[in-house]
């Protein structure tokens, strides 16, 4: 995951790519106007299968998982779709899965054949923190956006 580490997310990019993709105009519009098929998904390259997911998880309800998980809201899902062409824009490679998280999350996974591992968690819009484990390294988190 060096490219992530080597280049800037910038708020005020991520905040247009949260608001112009896939038909998204507004980051703060109710829930039920998010009306986006995966089909509407448009130039994510090698990020599309991630970002469908991500157009997928407006359909999950409270309690998706049965144990009481609230489901991403919809700024969360825009903020979420947006990193993801941020990141996609910067060369970063697409993550190995996309999973909501019990919170109302988003959480991105990178694992790689080396043994690093890497989580963004979108947990508020325009708002992720990350952890990087890399073998015999100490862990790393920070937050983005990083400027």
């Amino acid at each position: 995951m060096p490219t992530m580490l080597a280049r800037p997310i910038r708020e005020e990019a991520w905040r247009q790519r949260a608001s112009r993709r896939n038909g998204l105009s507004a980051i703060s519009a109710p829930r039920n106007s998010f009306q986006n098929s995966a089909d509407d998904v448009g130039d994510a390259g090698p990020w599309e299968p991630a970002v469908r997911v991500l157009v997928e998880f407006q359909h999950l309800g409270d309690d998706w998982d049965g144990q009481g998980a609230r489901p991403p809201s919809r700024e969360l899902l825009a903020s979420a779709i947006g990193l993801a062409y941020t990141l996609h824009e910067q060369g970063v490679d697409p993550p190995s899965r996309v999973v909501p998280g019990l919170e109302g999350s988003v959480i991105f996974e990178w694992q790689d054949p080396d043994g690093t591992y890497t989580e963004v968690e979108i947990d508020r819009p325009l708002h992720a923190e990350v952890m990087l484990m890399e073998p015999g390294q100490a862990v790393k988190h920070w937050t983005l956006p990083t400027e």
